[in-house]
């Protein structure tokens, strides 16, 4: 008969090895960990106090669920007095975005927090599924469209609703993915431009600054974790995800591959990218915040400078020598203006 192994923690069954920690866990201390490891990453990089108004975006799947729950148990515990909004973007994918809406409807009235929905029939001008026919023409793809007009509205809303900050429901894998896609790519710029903790905060009053509490938490533990706490999570793919060839799928797999014999290389990406932005010295010598690095701050001037171009269409940001922002350009392609 084999031996049961017990918890790390206390004298339970475990019924999961952590192996970068070299832990075993019985499902208490699995979402006590997880919710100490998130609460840390908050306090770590500072990335909002009791006094923050929130927007936290929202989609009824794992992440988003698992995110917006902590952030609020989190604000609550200190007492926070300021409002913790909700924003959920749909697309209009039938079939699809139907069961998350409920989902999220049904979350958010649980714990009593305002939701926000946008449309993108109602804000673009089209839904997703409108938009696919002329895609393959323009030799644009479904996620390129979907992931700029969900990032122009959830911004938008937040800065409507008077946030402090956006939150998002990035994890560990996809932080590992994008710092090595923007490797593949060379794009510097956007290594320095999107922290690992979130986005550069450039006090403009156009962007509103996103953080990342689950940047350190791996997928497959936020889906564990989502089942111990029995969050009804969305569990109908996008379809339109599998017929495009996307570099993001192909980097995921191989670090996946790659987990299978090194179960910290995630983490070590994480760490790389950190680093990159500690290669130079901080200013003051007496200081180690990260937002006082030489680096980080000669990109953020940077930031501030390409602000002074504005899109000719909406007004928003455009970046250097553009007259249309993407989000306006996608627009013209599609015939919507």
């Amino acid at each position: 008969m084999d031996e049961i192994i017990k918890c790390t923690y206390c004298q339970k069954p475990a019924v999961y090895h952590r192996k970068i920690s070299n832990e075993y866990v019985c499902p208490d201390h699995f979402v006590k960990t997880i919710e100490r490891k998130i609460l840390r990453t908050v306090r770590k990089y500072k990335m909002f106090s009791p006094m923050d108004k929130l927007a936290v975006g929202v989609s009824g799947g794992k992440d988003s669920l698992a995110v917006l729950y902590n952030v609020i148990q989190i604000q609550r515990s200190r007492q926070s007095s300021t409002e913790i909004h909700a924003i959920l973007i749909d697309e209009g994918i039938h079939g699809y975005r139907e069961e998350s809406v409920e989902i999220a409807k049904k979350f958010c009235k649980k714990w009593q927090i305002p939701l926000h929905i946008l449309r993108f029939q109602e804000h673009f001008g089209l839904s997703l599924d409108q938009c696919i026919p002329n895609l393959q023409n323009l030799l644009i793809n479904a996620c390129t469209v979907c992931g700029t007009v969900r990032r122009r509205l959830l911004n938008d809303k937040a800065r409507e609703i008077g946030a402090k900050y956006l939150v998002i429901g990035h994890n560990l894998d996809d932080q590992a993915e994008t710092f090595l896609q923007n490797i593949i790519r060379n794009d510097l710029s956007r290594i320095f431009l999107h922290p690992p903790w979130g986005n550069l905060q450039v006090e403009s009053g156009i962007f509103i600054p996103r953080v990342k509490p689950l940047m350190e938490i791996p997928e497959s533990e936020i889906t564990l974790y989502c089942y111990f706490k029995k969050f009804p999570i969305q569990t109908t793919p996008c379809p339109y995800v599998e017929p495009y060839f996307i570099l993001r799928k192909q980097v995921q797999t191989f670090l996946n591959h790659l987990e299978h014999q090194s179960a910290e290389v995630k983490y070590n990406l994480l760490r790389m990218h950190e680093n990159i932005l500690k290669l130079n010295k901080p200013i003051e010598n007496s200081s180690k915040d990260l937002s006082e690095l030489k680096s980080y701050q000669l990109i953020k001037e940077r930031v501030k400078s390409e602000i002074t171009q504005f899109c000719s269409n909406c007004h928003e940001p455009s970046g250097n020598s553009r007259d249309l922002c993407y989000y306006c350009f996608l627009k013209s392609k599609l015939g919507l203006i």
